[in-house]
């Protein structure tokens, strides 16, 4: 024991001294060099960045030597701050011949660059740096023997510790040994434990467990916390799966709830349908013009519930994943052209005007049916959103591998904040609403899953009070050798109100009509010299 205490003692006292020495070393003698090693470092980049704008003229270089200028007042005052003693003096000649060269330096910065007067304060400038490196070296060799003579007693104290050190291991050997046996069963193992445990819980095992009746209390307290946050993680596990089934359930409740709606509102919509024909078709005198106008009502009204049925029904195809196209070879033109003959009357009686620049054909592989919907779904919003005297333009044609269409209009256009959510479902933008313009917010949702199911692209461009314009690009129909047949549609009905109002040769949607046919005709006797449609209404077939 006596020996412990002794040789404790004596460790003691030699731990002592060596935390002077190395409190010596680390409180003067190491930031004394730093500070050496920055003043010239400073001077140093003043020298390089000066030099190069006199041999350069470009003044860009003077941006370092600018910046050392900055840091040369604090790294003096670290020097002269941290230099005590037998290194004051040394310190001192440093610094004043640092100031000299700064002076010279100034001088050289204010002569031309490759003058006579710049050489002359380069070789002046070089002598001073160089009486300031020798000062600096001196210093820095002063300091680098005094560290290595601090870290000499250093070592001879680590050796002295290490003997002592020595003789208290070979007597503490047995101790130890017990001690760490004891350690390693009370602390390590539970410690470790606790440690499997919570990585068993990082990596989802949420219902593992520590053991918090073994090792200190410190530790079963640590196991007890790791058990309470598993137990915490799981609730929070299941209340998710909970929502989450629930949130689908309701989903599933809604998307069955809006095709139940669907289909019963469908088979009421067509006998409405139905019986407005017969009253149509019925003889000239058995209705009366005020009647023949609520019956013009009643059949808008009834299409415009129909179209909302039919974009509900689809919606709910588009959700439940049974939405496909049924692809075949047709040419878009045409397809473009039945949707124009849909979409003129209705510009027409809005006080818009519809520019055609069409030109086929246009072969490409899709659904014919679903490109319709497609048409009619851009220039209806095209019209609808265009106030009177704006205008709407068709151009469509052939760009490399692709079928290019783009519906531009000069509307009212859509907040650039909102741009991202066009093709959401349900979707209608602020403009829209505050002037109360009818509509679902469906279309476009409808429109980009149709595109997609085609492997084309749609783009949207628009600003608000400056009208949009909507690109659509689909896969031309390479292995077409001439334009692919498409059935002709049986007209709409109720598309023939449209019609029977149009009928007179001088309605202005017939003179634009006229022109397009005009411009094909033309085109298709002029095959050697097609003509440039690019500023008119036509478009070559």
């Amino acid at each position: 024991m006596a020996l412990i205490v002794g040789s404790g003692a004596a460790e003691l006292a030699a731990v002592v001294i060596e935390h002077r020495v190395v409190r010596q070393l680390t409180d003067e003698v190491q930031p004394l060099q730093l500070a050496n090693a920055g003043l010239r470092a400073v001077l140093t980049d003043a020298q390089r960045g000066l030099r190069g704008y006199l041999l350069t003229g470009d003044e860009r270089m003077l941006d370092t030597y600018y910046l050392a200028r900055s840091d040369y007042s604090v790294a003096q005052d670290d020097l002269r701050r941290l230099s005590r003693g037998q290194h004051a003096d040394s310190a001192a000649t440093q610094i004043a011949r640092a100031d000299g060269w700064w002076v010279n330096a100034e001088e050289q910065r204010r002569a031309a660059p490759r003058s006579e007067a710049a050489i002359d304060f380069a070789e002046r400038g070089g002598a001073l740096f160089q009486a300031f490196v020798t000062v600096n070296d001196e210093l820095r060799l002063a300091l680098e023997a005094r560290s290595a003579d601090l870290r000499g007693q250093v070592d001879a104290l680590q050796v002295v510790a290490m003997a002592l050190v020595a003789v208290l291991t070979v007597a503490a050997a047995a101790a130890a040994a017990v001690t760490a046996v004891r350690t390693t069963r009370r602390l390590t193992r539970p410690l470790g434990a606790v440690v499997e445990t919570l990585g068993r819980v990082r990596e989802g095992e949420l219902n593992a467990r520590a053991d918090v009746t073994s090792g200190p209390a410190e530790i079963r307290a640590l196991a007890e916390a790791v058990n309470a946050a598993a137990e915490q993680s799981e609730q929070i596990r299941r209340h998710e799966e909970e929502v989450t089934n629930r949130l689908q359930a309701l989903d599933t409740v809604k998307t069955d709830f809006m095709s139940t709606v669907s289909h019963e509102l469908r088979t009421p919509l067509t006998s409405i349908s139905g019986y407005l024909e017969l009253l149509r078709d019925g003889d000239p005198g058995d209705l009366k013009e005020p009647q023949r106008r609520m019956l013009d009502v009643i059949s808008r009204n009834t299409r415009r519930l129909r179209d909302l049925v039919e974009d509900i029904l689809t919606l709910s195809k588009i959700e439940s994943g049974g939405y496909g196209s049924d692809r075949i070879p047709l040419d878009f033109a045409k397809v473009i052209d039945r949707a124009l003959i849909t979409a003129g009357p209705v510009a027409a009686k809005s006080g818009i005007a519809l520019h055609l620049d069409v030109r086929g054909p246009l072969p490409v592989r899709g659904d014919s049916a679903q490109l319709d919907r497609v048409l009619d779904n851009l220039l209806t919003n095209a019209v609808k959103f265009t106030p009177a005297d704006g205008t709407v333009t068709v151009h469509a044609e052939r760009r490399g591998d692709q079928a290019v269409l783009v519906v531009a209009d000069t509307g009212m256009g859509i907040p650039v904040e909102e741009q991202q959510a066009l093709f959401g479902r349900f979707f209608r933008a602020t403009n829209a609403i505050k002037q109360a313009i009818p509509g679902t917010g469906l279309g476009l949702s409808i429109v980009r899953t149709i595109i997609e199911n085609h492997s084309g692209t749609i783009e949207i461009d628009s600003a608000e009070g400056a009208g949009t314009t909507i690109t659509i690009e689909l896969p031309a129909d390479l292995t077409a050798r001439e334009t692919p047949p498409v059935d002709d549609d049986e007209p709409d009905p109720e598309d023939q109100d449209w019609e029977d109002e149009t009928a007179d040769p001088a309605h202005p949607w017939h003179a634009e009509r006229n022109a397009h046919s005009d411009a094909t005709n033309a085109d298709e006797t002029e095959q050697a010299h097609p003509a440039d449609h690019t500023k008119g209404p036509g478009r070559p077939e």
